[in-house]
């Protein structure tokens, strides 16, 4: 029985394209070498010291890929979209699975194994972030400082893993290998919602890890997600507090108050910005208010349109207006 191949990064993907736009925006379209696969690897240096990849490809064969840090220490943020992902580190062995994400701090002398399977599709979208500018960024993330100088200590430290929530993958929808192009626009919308998603990501892990939640189980946490889950996919429907709180299986006092404190704000004002964001993009589609109202939920336009004007502070109609072709 043969052995599974070992490959190096450099090995196994070939600069295809180098785009270095103004202010050192560096862009690199790399294929996988065609005799161990196929796919692409889209790289983008911002040039303030976060990255971005994403990579897309199929093996031809088992191959175990090393993953160094090049001598670079900071921080990753992997989202899985495509088949696990299985790992060895020098202290232990960690599957990333589908529709996972984790954040993993690195030091300069970082060293993995991947372990790759032929004919598997591997989708990752991937926020890497220099050390000086991530201990800033992570601030929210208590003892972040002790956590860097653990990975030091262990070339590593993973300190979170969890769902892709509904908000991340919305997030994640947007962004695909057209915005690695030399065309700047597109190079600040791939900025501009990568920057959204670690943000997001960020205060998400926060409040897990910080001492506000030390004493909530895994079933009061895993309710409280799934209560925002219901009302990011359910926010047309007429939901109650009740009928939140029984599909996420917990008790309606508990979530009312968890809710708050998890999430900085209540169950009805989620609801409602989740549908006037929604209601942000229909109108950006050939449906009139009063079908944008009842889509997302509300039954008289008239309600609808001063809820949009307090939040956005622009009524439905102008909004609109600057949409609609002349």
């Amino acid at each position: 029985m043969s052995s599974i191949p070992k490959v190096e990064f450099c090995t196994f993907v070939e600069l295809e394209k180098e785009i270095l736009n103004p202010f050192e925006r560096l862009i690199h379209i790399r294929s996988i070498n065609k005799n161990l696969g196929d796919g692409k690897y889209f790289w983008y240096d911002m040039g303030n010291g976060i990255a971005v990849l994403i990579r897309n490809f199929t093996p031809n064969q088992d191959i175990t890929l090393i993953e160094q840090s090049g001598g670079v220490a900071g921080a990753t943020f992997i989202f899985n979209l495509g088949e696990p992902l299985n790992y060895t580190f020098e202290d232990k062995e960690f599957k990333l699975r589908t529709n996972d994400f984790f954040l993993e701090l690195i030091s300069d002398k970082y060293y993995a194994q991947n372990h790759l399977k032929k004919g598997k599709n591997y989708t990752t979208f991937m926020i890497a972030i220099k050390k000086e500018l991530f201990l800033k960024l992570g601030s929210p993330i208590e003892n972040i400082k002790s956590y860097m100088n653990e990975a030091y200590i262990k070339m590593r430290t993973h300190i979170y893993n969890g769902n892709i929530d509904l908000e991340q993958f919305e997030i994640l929808n947007t962004l695909n290998s057209s915005c690695f192009d030399e065309d700047l626009l597109k190079n600040l919308y791939l900025e501009s919602k990568s920057m959204n998603l670690l943000h997001y990501t960020v205060e998400k892990i926060a409040k897990v890890l910080n001492n506000d939640f030390i004493n909530y189980d895994k079933n009061r946490l895993s309710s409280l997600e799934r209560a925002k889950d219901i009302i990011m996919k359910e926010y047309s429907s007429n939901l109650s507090i009740k009928d939140i709180a029984y599909k996420s299986a917990t008790n309606e006092c508990y979530l009312k108050k968890d809710f708050k404190q998890y999430f900085k704000m209540t169950i009805l004002d989620m609801l409602q910005k989740r549908r006037l964001e929604v209601a942000k993009e229909l109108l950006k589609d050939d449906f009139n208010i009063n079908e944008v109202a009842l889509k997302v939920g509300y039954k008289h336009s008239g309600y609808f349109s001063k809820l949009f004007t307090d939040y956005f502070k622009i009524t439905p109609s102008e909004y609109k207006k600057q949409f609609t072709a002349y």
